[in-house]
């Protein structure tokens, strides 16, 4: 009989959840008046601080919980690469607002 590991505390949902989707969600709001590099390093901080969520999943968490980390944290990465933004979530809104502004804001001229 396969042996499976128990639940997850919700602490440590909660510790991930912070680590691999709030903190950089939050960072990505940020607009700090430097020059380039500084925001660059800002970023690949929010992507070490990830990585350090995965690494927390992988030793306290479910598999299941191990592997929705590592997926946030590569798609952040992502993100990073293809719109300068170190959060998923935050790229999510971007694309939804490039793709769904110009409907909808005809849609409320004509409308009102």
């Amino acid at each position: 009989m396969l042996r499976t590991k128990p639940p997850t505390p919700k602490i440590i949902l909660r510790q991930v959840a912070g680590w691999v989707l709030v903190l950089p969600l939050l960072i990505s709001f940020v607009h700090l008046p430097f020059p380039f590099p500084f925001r660059l390093l800002l970023e690949l901080g929010v992507i070490v601080a990830s990585g350090y969520g995965v690494r927390c999943a992988w030793r306290h968490a479910t598999p299941r919980v191990a592997m929705f980390a590592l997926i946030v944290t590569l798609l952040n990465v992502i993100s990073m690469v293809m719109l300068s933004t170190a959060s998923v979530l935050k790229a999510l809104c971007i694309i939804a607002w490039l793709y769904g502004y110009p409907y909808y804001s005809s849609w409320v001229y004509w409308n009102f």
